[in-house]
């Protein structure tokens, strides 16, 4: 009797009949999505009735003798002119309703909802704005009203915040901001730029101060005050004292980290290869079909992954039901062995006689080692598990700097672009000074706790030389990366430069030890996924 082991023609009309409904052949579009936007003409007929009865609020208002102190600000700000704004953006709302909503509604296809939140969304702002200026001059009017009683109380607060706020700017430029100007002079400008901010909003503070000030002499002398300047003057100053007090924290951590450096080097990098192998057993003496399967997973040698994850692989082995008992046979010859699997580990019984196994997935991980210095101090990082797409990115880039941030630099103006362990720090007084060697070439000679820069490599030192730092400095810094050049013309650092390659340090890395100063066969790396999901055809009976 055959076993089938993939669908027959029913089950293959009931997959393009579901392929069919995930296609747009389904219902329409979800319920919430169609009935959020079903809603909106309620909200816009609701919101109509709101500025109506906003409106006729506004009306009997201004026919009150409590309107009177505030009249000529409602004229000066046009307040009535406030309904037919809000009537005007229900309008709007209603014909995007019509014009662009509706129709997507009607044709109902469930490919269409993100369009439909998208425009159900829109709708929904339009009717908030709307609601928002009918409401307006209601509130604006409580807002002055309560300005001309509290006058003595808003003053007050509004002193005592813009007092605070000179405070705080006091404190930040007699205090990092100016020590950070005194030891980092190159940078004054950028410094100043930081603190630009605060200073803007110090200038802002003293003009809101002047006209709360200006008001409220004017309230107490019985003159006609502007309480709407002198209300919103006083607003906006204790705004600002939460801006300010934001600011004082951002601008300090900015400041401090022009006292730290580091620099993140690449030290070492590898793959882990794993395959899982899958396998199917039966019974072949059995009419009925009753397989079993079984997973095994291994980590598996650069060979042995690229040799398994090869398109020509089907089954990589089987087990035979013979007249004298099964037999195993390998079509890999002896990379199974390398496998380290038994065959019949966690054989289900039953039975099953025969068993069919293939590569049903491949994957690889990626790992780097770093070395991380930070303002003198170094340590080292164990394997740190990277994306794929990192690793790739880093490849070339092997005993460089691929991240440092010297002293007296700001954290957005880090160095992301590789260049030669240290070279960031060269030229810099804080970390060592300029000398000349007996030829007269001027080399770089680090303090003592950065030392290490220079014999990254070699036991016996190396030094940068004024030439090829100048060079990193007005063509590559940030820009791209610097690799050097020898005396013919080769790559001195990264993964391929010379100085990694004779290096005793980088020899006994894992990433020599696996070939990886070989250019490594893409057919290796990145063949996993495409064996996802899939084995053998001719597995099974």
């Amino acid at each position: 009797m055959k076993k089938y082991l993939f669908p027959g023609p029913a089950a293959c009309l009931i997959a393009v009949f579901f392929a069919l409904m995930l296609a747009g052949c389904g219902p329409g579009l979800p319920d919430k999505v169609k009935q959020d936007a079903l809603d909106l003409q309620a909200q816009i007929r609701a919101a109509r009735a709101v500025t109506a009865d906003q409106k006729k609020k506004y009306e009997n208002l201004v026919k009150s003798p409590g309107f009177s102190p505030v009249k000529k600000f409602a004229q000066r700000e046009n307040w009535a002119e406030k309904f037919s704004l809000a009537q005007a953006e229900l309008d709007r709302a209603q014909s995007v309703y019509d014009k662009e909503l509706a129709p997507l509604i009607k044709e109902n296809r469930p490919q269409l909802a993100p369009e439909v939140i998208k425009r159900t969304d829109r709708i929904k702002k339009i009717i908030i704005n709307a609601r928002n200026m009918a409401r307006y001059p209601a509130a604006r009017f409580s807002k002055l009203a309560q300005a001309i009683v509290n006058a003595d109380n808003i003053q007050t607060e509004a002193k005592s915040a813009a007092a605070e706020i000179m405070k705080i700017v006091d404190r930040l430029r007699t205090g990092p901001v100016e020590k950070a100007m005194n030891d980092f002079p190159d940078i004054r400008n950028k410094i100043s730029a930081k603190f630009a901010p605060m200073t803007e909003l110090a200038r802002q503070t003293g003009q809101n101060l002047d006209t709360v000030i200006r008001e409220y002499e004017r309230h107490r002398s019985g003159s006609q005050a502007d309480y709407a300047a002198f209300s919103d003057s006083a607003d906006n100053i204790v705004a600002a004292l939460k801006t300010a007090t934001k600011l004082e924290t951002i601008i300090s951590k900015q400041i401090s980290g022009l006292y730290r450096s580091y620099t993140k080097i690449l030290k070492d990098m590898k793959i882990r290869y794993f395959i899982i192998v899958k396998r199917e057993s039966w019974n072949e003496n059995s009419d009925f079909y009753d397989p079993w399967d079984v997973s095994f997973q291994r980590e598996v040698s650069p060979d042995v992954y690229e040799a398994l994850t090869s398109p020509d692989i089907d089954t990589i082995a089987t087990i035979n039901a013979g007249f004298f008992g099964s037999s195993f046979s390998s079509s890999i010859g002896s990379l199974w062995n390398r496998l380290s699997i038994d065959p019949t580990e966690a054989w289900p019984g039953r039975g099953h006689n025969a068993a069919s196994f293939w590569v049903d997935d491949a994957y690889e991980k990626y790992y780097h080692k770093y070395i991380l210095e930070e303002n003198g101090k170094t340590t080292e990082t164990d394997w740190i598990q990277v994306d794929e797409s990192v690793y790739n990115a880093d490849l070339d880039f092997l005993g460089m700097a691929i991240l440092a941030k010297p002293y007296g630099v700001f954290e957005k103006d880090r160095i992301v672009q590789p260049s030669p362990p240290g070279m960031a720090y060269v030229g810099n007084p804080k970390y060592g000074e300029w000398k000349k060697d007996d030829t007269g070439n001027r080399f770089w000679s680090w303090y003592g706790k950065y030392a290490f820069f220079s014999s990254l490599f070699f036991s016996r030192p190396h030094p940068y030389y004024y030439n090829s730092w100048n060079n990193w400095r007005h063509n590559y810094r940030n820009s791209r990366p610097y690799y050097g050049k020898d005396r013919n013309g080769a790559r001195r650092f990264g993964t391929f430069g010379t100085f990694v390659r004779r290096s005793p340090r980088f020899q006994n890395s894992a990433f020599a030890k696996s070939g990886g100063f070989r250019t490594q066969p893409p057919s290796v790396r990145g063949a996993g996924p495409g064996l996802r999901g899939g084995g053998p055809g001719t597995r099974g009976k």
